[in-house]
């Protein structure tokens, strides 16, 4: 039988009262998250109180970016995620807006025990490096494991062939493992300053004969391999200031180069110096980034500041040191001074 006409159009209004139904349900709510572009000066304190109001919020805002290591270090470009789930403050009116207190010191490393400090050095000499003379290499190279791996761990025993013309190691003194990288030259003077290395660890020499040295590794900061070389052991604790970082005046100096070949430079990059111990600098020294102008007419203009940075581990000729200020854009060949008397 067909159906009535009745009964077709009651089909279609209960249709569209379904679909009216349906409609007023409201949808659930899409989480949506803001996204930061770091610009040049960025912190995550002004970061949140820009989005959240609030800038003692930016813990919260730091363990929703887990890809940032340090909170002090964010780069232009990074993507900092807002999370969505942090109760906000209301935002203050915009004719009314307070101004965001001072975010705490970011740099406290003059106030860092010596034993921390100890420890930035072999993160920094192990991670990014310093420059050695070429005559401060090619003591040895680990050329073998007693148990035959070639990776190196704490307490293995290793054997480090010497070369003929060099001097044979000396038993029971301490030696550190280093991986050489490429050789470095001035930035402005084109002069071979030695080899970009890194500290990978420290091992004591055991037994020395006919070339050939024995030695067990004390501790590994950085993969270790069979092929490494050795260096006279580091003395961190020779690098630490005797009574608080000093104020050594009249030095002129240049960076070299950050070890992450970066040739533009800004606020927690690394870089090196070419002015060390030897200079009288010692670690938590700062030191002013400046570049000088060209003469206009035979006067000198004065020196325009561009940043700071702190010397973190010095070397007799070089050293490690962190930009912790940045006004302008910096490069390998900036000038590097401290106070004049």
């Amino acid at each position: 039988m067909k159906p009535s006409g009745i009964g077709q159009v009651g089909a279609v209004v209960a249709l569209m009262v379904a679909l009216t139904m349906f409609s007023a349900v409201p949808p659930a709510a899409a989480v949506t998250q803001d996204i930061h572009i770091v610009q040049k000066g960025d912190t995550l304190w002004d970061i949140s109180g820009s989005y959240l109001f609030d800038p003692f919020l930016w813990p919260q805002v730091w363990n929703a970016n887990r890809f940032i290591e340090n909170p002090h270090l964010i780069y232009p470009g990074q993507e900092i995620v807002i999370p969505s789930s942090v109760i906000r403050r209301p935002a203050p009116p915009s004719t009314a807006r307070p101004d965001l207190p001072s975010p705490p010191p970011e740099t406290p490393e003059p106030e860092m025990a010596p034993e921390e400090m100890k420890q930035e050095m072999i993160l920094a000499l192990s991670t990014y490096g310093f420059i050695a003379r070429e005559e401060e290499i090619g003591l040895g190279t680990i050329t073998g494991t007693e148990e035959r791996r070639l990776l190196i761990r704490p307490g293995m025993r290793v054997y480090i062939t010497t070369p003929p013309e060099g001097s044979p190691l000396v038993t029971g003194q301490q030696y550190s493992i280093i991986r050489v990288f490429s050789q470095i030259k001035h930035p402005v003077s084109g002069e071979k300053m030695g080899f970009l290395v890194k500290v990978l660890g420290d091992l004591t020499v055991a037994d020395t004969r006919d070339g050939l040295s024995t030695a067990l590794v004390d501790g590994i900061y950085r993969e270790a391999a069979v092929g490494d070389q050795i260096i006279k052991h580091i003395d961190y604790e020779s690098m630490l200031p005797d009574a608080g970082p000093g104020q050594p005046l009249n030095l002129e100096g240049y960076i070299i180069l950050n070890p992450e070949m970066k040739n533009l430079l800004g606020k927690g990059d690394i870089v090196f110096v070419d002015l060390g111990s030897g200079d009288g600098l010692s670690t938590g020294d700062i030191m002013t980034l400046v570049e000088r102008k060209d003469a206009i007419d035979g006067v000198e203009p004065p020196l325009e500041e561009l940043g700071e940075i702190q010397i973190i581990a010095p070397r007799p000729e070089t050293s490690v040191a962190r930009i912790i200020k940045s006004l302008r854009d910096i490069h390998p060949g900036t000038g590097a001074i401290t106070p004049e008397k």
